[in-house]
């Protein structure tokens, strides 16, 4: 049966500063959920039985967080469980970074400063990810894209250990740029990609990350690519690792919430950038928000996102959960798929990037507060099993 679980009541900072999140699902099919709660503080709940009902909520950080971004070493083909977080706090005005250990009773590492900011009062951008050798690198924009920078864990097998002084960066990020990093398929497997999107430049690029020689090098993907600030609703732009064909997917619209806007995707590496199918052409209006998932057991790519395509909702006040599935690398996509129960006005959308069964958690903005729910449709299993290395 359809699940809709409500996860936490107080979440409307879940996408302030244009943070990149991710669902988390270990292989032993627990559920994480790290979040900024209404009162700004970081947070995760945990579900050990397909997000049926959720633990209560551990702490990370308790604060003024305004922006949120985490990676699991699974995702990096790293067979280990630690959960990064990074959030950027305008108490502190610095980025922080702090480790959930899945592995071990859900431990918390000790909290170090990624950047030492002097102001953080709004605007700007944040992501974190493992490379496959094992580095983590966190690129932060604070105070509205006047500081910030591109930074190295020196020793990633030790958490609370010191990051490195200030990375090369491409390219100084605008308030309403967003980036996302990802772990890279380059022979060196410490070397890392991100998808960039240049708002002032309406285009979205691949980014590859030298890690020996401390450069980047940038490649266009699209052009006419159309941002929305992230205090509309964010993001419509998504990735996932593909680590079995040793490349990364990425979806985006073309417009948000605009008559003719497109959802495109691609499968991408070092030396390609694919386009395959649209899952939506021409949008009839009133669409937007997307998130891509990998399901490891059968290999299909999912795709969900808000408004439906025969435009008789409205964005983004009233609509529901869509979702169109692959089985062929994108070549063609299946019907398209209600997955949400109800129109609600949406404010954010994610998912796990690699998982068995199907999950998918939005913040919706109810009577008079904000919630965070967690929505799977019939054909995921809900009880907790073993789903071997995601």
């Amino acid at each position: 049966m359809r699940i809709e679980s409500e996860i936490d009541s107080a979440s409307a900072n879940i996408f302030t500063g244009a943070g990149v999140e991710y669902l988390i699902q270990t292989p032993e099919g627990a559920l994480y959920c790290v979040y900024i709660d209404n009162f700004t503080d970081v947070l995760f709940k945990k579900s050990s039985d397909g997000g049926r009902t959720w633990s209560p909520s551990t702490l990370i950080f308790v604060g003024s967080a305004l922006a949120l971004s985490v990676w699991y070493d699974r995702w990096s083909n790293i067979a280990a469980g630690l959960i990064h977080c990074a959030y950027t706090d305008s108490g502190v005005d610095d980025t922080l970074y702090r480790t959930i250990n899945t592995e071990s009773s859900d431990a918390l590492s000790t909290q170090t400063a990624i950047f030492a900011g002097a102001t953080a009062l709004a605007g700007g951008q944040l992501s974190i990810t493992r490379s496959r050798g094992g580095n983590v690198y966190c690129r932060t924009c604070i105070d509205a894209g006047a500081e910030g920078g591109f930074f190295r864990l020196l020793n990633a097998n030790v958490p609370n250990g010191a990051w490195d002084a200030a990375r090369t960066i491409n390219e100084a990020l605008a308030t309403t740029d967003q980036m996302i990093l990802l772990p890279g398929w380059a022979a060196d497997n410490q070397d890392i990609m991100a998808f960039f999107w240049d708002a002032s430049a309406d285009e979205i690029s691949r980014q590859l990350y030298d890690d020996s020689a401390n450069s980047w090098s940038e490649t266009s993907i699209a052009t006419t690519m159309v941002d929305q600030t992230a205090v509309t609703a964010f993001p419509h732009f998504s990735a996932a690792v593909d680590i079995s064909n040793s490349r990364n997917l990425l979806v985006a619209w073309s417009a948000v919430d605009l008559l003719n806007a497109d959802l495109r995707c691609w499968h991408i590496t070092e030396s390609a950038i694919t386009e395959v199918a649209n899952l939506v052409l021409n949008s009839p209006d009133d669409q937007g928000l997307c998130a891509i998932a990998i399901q490891t057991d059968t290999g299909k790519w999912i795709v969900a996102y808000f408004g439906k395509s025969d435009g008789s909702e409205t964005f983004n006040t009233s609509m529901n959960l869509y979702l169109r599935a692959s089985s062929d690398s994108g070549s063609s996509w299946g019907t398209e798929a209600v997955i949400s129960t109800r129109l609600r006005s949406i404010k954010s959308l994610w998912t796990a990037p690699r998982q068995v069964g199907l999950f998918f958690v939005f913040v919706a903005q109810e009577t008079n507060e904000p919630k965070l729910y967690l929505a799977c449709p019939a054909d995921t299993p809900h009880a907790s099993y073993q789903m071997g290395v995601m």
